[in-house]
């Protein structure tokens, strides 16, 4: 344990986007700002899964492009045929990226309609509707709801780029396919 009460967390390096465990009992309630840090260092990890897919999606791209320009539009059947399974795996990589985006946005515009709050607990607010502050257990709930659509975000975002590995694993296949049929 440390001076401010919370466990070191020890994990594997195979665990992406988990959250800290409690290092207490069942019963123990964490704290708030336990859970947004979680949340906030998942949807981190998450921007930076995508942004590794996009490169890894922008690489294969430009490489693909620059395949076709210089084969001058005279890829025969058989290379045409081999690129559409990179196309697939581009489209679901580029799919799973922008959805978990799109999730992260939802997620926070869902508990700020909510709360009518600022995501960050500390701050002292008062939401519209009511004329108190939020209660700890809305609170709570809400960070809970967050760190939930951060874990979502984070599996989408890792899957973009576990697909963006398989499109380069597939477009070096398929430039040296379109290599073999041009030597022969």
């Amino acid at each position: 344990m440390r001076e401010d009460g919370d466990a070191v967390v020890t994990r594997s390096p195979f665990e992406r986007g988990t959250a800290p465990r409690s290092g207490g009992t069942a019963n123990e309630e964490i704290r708030p700002d336990r859970l947004f840090r979680a949340a906030e260092g998942l949807l981190r990890t998450c921007g930076q899964d995508a942004a590794v897919a996009a490169a890894v999606l922008a690489v294969v791209l430009l490489g693909v492009l620059a395949q076709v320009a210089h084969g001058g539009g005279r890829l025969g059947v058989l290379p045409l045929a081999l690129l559409v399974p990179v196309a697939v795996t581009f489209a679901v990589s580029a799919g799973l990226a922008v959805r978990s985006r799109l999730m992260v946005v939802a997620a926070l515009g869902e508990i700020r309609g909510r709360t009518g709050a600022p995501l960050d607990p500390g701050v002292p607010w008062t939401p519209f509707a009511l004329g108190t502050a939020l209660d700890g257990r809305v609170l709570d709930e809400q960070l809970r709801r967050l760190l939930a659509a951060a874990h979502r975000c984070c599996e989408l975002a890792w899957q973009a780029v576990v697909w963006a590995v398989a499109t380069a694993v597939l477009y070096v296949c398929w430039t040296l396919a379109v290599a073999a049929a041009g030597a022969g």
